[in-house]
């Protein structure tokens, strides 16, 4: 296989170069860990004939981060790409599935010779059970390594006995621009930064929405006919620019389809998509951050319906809980499909903030951004079935 120069930090070198087989870069956002990844995996793949694994939380993320982060680093070595199969053979033989965990019993089928788990923490804890089950090729035991940025303490935070693990922080990695961390420290304080830019597990104590379960609120609901499909949409750059595709059922149930959740995009990125998903979902209208007059007047210039939302936090978080518990019917009257990974992330880690006497009276303005699209189309949502009523009565 044709060798090629690749740069690595410190702690990035350590990671790839360890041969233990479960091991976890465990970094802030932008420390490299994925790059990281992608380059271990390129060392298994020197053997030919070898079938590799690369799971990635989403099918979105897989495709736009953890696939295109591997072919950055494959390059020349890529023989063919079987884009239907999100499969890659390279020249010597070897070949990399590419699947995503949103619905983890997909993850069974032909025994592999190595894994890798980009995003690991946003991934269901099954992810890793059903993953290292299938390290069997030609009988032997083989590797798996995630890579990650902590999400509360979840299973990641319970399996880092069973690694090896290296750290790094968000201002470890000296790739990055001084810009791009500096407008993250500015964004992210308390625990959320220890979080996302230390790369530390923190326990989140007083969750928002401790109604939210997993088992209860998360499913994936075959396509149907909605009542309406509405999209809710946060503004951002530095901090993730969000957009929810959400549907209505007859019986006025709310189901998240599809999450768009992206940082460092320009307003003009987060309009072409707008404008892509109101065609694929058939979207009615977009509810928007009202404080975004810009992008509510850019999107209607490009021809897509959008409203500012009614913004009363506290009001929004009221009608979201109260769509979390099981209806009379056993059914909770909002769901979320298993590939918003951005957006269940949110729900375990969205907290309140300590106020005067330790009254919890709002929430933390971080780790909010899919909160927020959330409770912009409740709130609209239910204030129109609050307007039906009384027309009805």
């Amino acid at each position: 296989m044709q060798r090629q120069q690749i740069e690595l930090y410190g702690t990035q070198h350590d990671f790839v170069a360890c041969q233990d087989r479960f091991t976890g870069f465990i970094g802030g956002i932008g420390s490299g860990k994925s790059y990281a990844g992608a380059v271990k995996a390129m060392l298994y793949c020197q053997v030919p004939g070898t079938l590799g694994l690369v799971i990635a939380p989403s099918y979105p993320m897989l495709r736009d981060a953890t696939l295109r982060t591997f072919k950055q680093v494959a390059e020349a070595a890529i023989a063919e790409t079987h884009a239907s199969e999100m499969r890659l053979t390279l020249r010597n033989g070897a070949e990399v599935l590419f699947r995503s965990a949103d619905q983890p019993d997909r993850l069974r089928g032909p025994n592999i010779s190595w894994a890798w788990i980009d995003e690991a923490s946003l991934c269901g804890a099954e992810t890793w059970d059903i993953t290292i089950g299938r390290l069997r090729a030609d009988g032997k035991a083989g590797p798996c390594w995630i890579t990650t940025t902590p999400k509360g303490r979840n299973w990641v935070y319970q399996k880092q006995a069973q690694m090896t693990v290296f750290r790094s922080t968000t201002a470890g990695n000296p790739y990055l621009s001084p810009e791009f961390v500096e407008s993250l420290q500015a964004a992210y304080t308390g625990k959320f930064a220890q979080q996302e830019l230390l790369g530390e597990f923190v326990g989140f104590e007083g969750l928002v929405y401790e109604e939210f379960d997993r088992g209860r609120n998360v499913r994936a609901i075959p396509t149907r006919t909605w009542r309406r499909v509405i999209g809710g949409v946060d503004e951002g750059y530095t901090n993730p620019a969000v957009i929810l595709i959400v549907g209505e059922d007859q019986d006025g149930r709310l189901h998240v389809v599809h999450e768009y959740y992206q940082r460092r995009q320009l307003q003009t990125e987060v309009v072409m998509t707008a404008r892509r998903l109101m065609v694929e979902y058939r979207v009615s209208e977009f509810v928007t951050d009202p404080s975004a007059a810009g992008l509510i007047a850019d999107m209607r210039k490009a021809g897509i319906p959008t409203v500012p939302a009614n913004n009363a936090v506290m009001a929004g978080i009221q009608a979201v809980k109260a769509r979390l518990p099981s209806a009379g019917d056993t059914v909770p009257r909002l769901t979320i499909d298993p590939g918003c990974v951005n957006l269940l992330g949110e729900f375990e880690g969205y907290v309140w903030r300590g106020g005067k006497d330790g009254l919890r009276d709002e929430p933390e303005k971080t780790n909010d951004h899919a909160m927020d699209a959330l409770r912009y189309v409740v709130a609209r949502v239910d204030a129109g079935a609050s307007i039906r009523a009384k027309v009805h009565n």
